[in-house]
């Protein structure tokens, strides 16, 4: 099958890329710089530009109210960069933004991988915000997965938006570098996964059934494993419809398996995207995100 004959190149290409040093790599946004108090005029700026981006959130749909909640948050953070909450707020927004909205714009590839950077960088400057212990230690030059250690349950939001905007980026930029980073984005997910793995519709365990099933074997891929999260996930919340697509995309093309494939997609086209009236506009997403994969099936099989 074609999707089996590229995969097996691309692994072997990827090996010979690691071994030779190769990937892009990126530049962080710790900053140890203590954000000063607010005075009442701000507060209140910031105050409107959070409910602003509420609203326009709750339309996200729409790719308009989705980039003015992004904008709003942006806005926001800039009068308080010590809002952690908001700041992984932004993150999430821009992921959402990226991977609902400019995904699906061919004729402007780059402004979708490096509107995924952006999200990366909300997601540090939260983090920062939340620990400047943390902070500290990466403007030290801690690896991250030796430096999480300092945070806690509350750090889960950022950490992983912080995850999937650069998973994301790091596969659009290149295979060799999201191999640069899997060591760090494993170990960020294992914290999620034992601090909150509930987090986001079983986003801990949806993230690690891509990871396995991503990874070649001689990078820690497991099809096992793979597989394993990805039926917790649905298990968990089987209408968050995303954990179906990623497992289509990301297993069942590469497992050759025609059979499922049909079965995750046909499962997300079939459903009403309205029985979880909170996340209907990722769930109209995901049914796009179907459509196309039914379309190219004979890409794959």
């Amino acid at each position: 099958m074609r999707s089996l004959k590229f995969g097996h190149w691309v692994a072997l290409l990827c090996m010979a890329v690691v071994v030779a040093g190769c990937g892009e790599t990126r530049e962080s946004a710790w900053d140890t710089t203590q954000a000063g108090a607010l005075d009442e005029a701000s507060k209140a700026q910031v105050a409107e530009f959070l409910n602003q981006a509420n609203i326009a959130w709750d339309g996200r749909s729409d790719m308009g109210q989705a980039k003015a909640a992004v904008d709003a948050l942006e806005a926001a953070t800039n009068i308080d960069p010590g809002n952690a909450e908001a700041l992984a707020n932004l993150s999430h927004a821009i992921y959402f933004y990226a991977d609902c909205h400019l995904r699906f714009d061919e004729d402007n590839p780059d402004l979708y991988k490096d509107t995924h950077e952006e999200g990366t960088r909300a997601a540090e400057r939260a983090l920062a915000a939340m620990s400047p212990a943390f902070a500290e230690k990466m403007n030290a030059g801690t690896l991250i997965e030796d430096a999480i250690d300092v945070l806690d349950a509350s750090a889960v939001p950022a950490l992983y938006w912080r995850s999937s905007n650069l998973g994301r980026w790091a596969t659009l930029e290149s295979f060799a570098t999201l191999l640069a980073y899997k060591d760090e984005i494993r170990a960020i997910m294992e914290f999620c996964l034992a601090n909150d793995p509930t987090y986001w519709y079983q986003a801990p365990d949806r993230y690690f059934g891509v990871f396995y099933a991503k990874a070649p074997s001689f990078a820690g891929g497991d099809m096992k494993k793979a597989a394993r999260h990805f039926q917790v996930s649905m298990d968990a919340h089987p209408d968050y419809w995303g954990t179906r697509i990623l497992m289509a995309e990301e297993w069942a093309i590469k497992e050759d398996n025609k059979e499922l494939y049909l079965e995750l997609i046909d499962y997300v086209l079939a459903g009403d995207p309205n029985v979880v009236p909170y996340i209907k506009p990722e769930n109209t997403c995901e049914q796009r995100k179907a459509t196309i994969l039914k379309e190219d099936i004979d890409e794959y099989f």
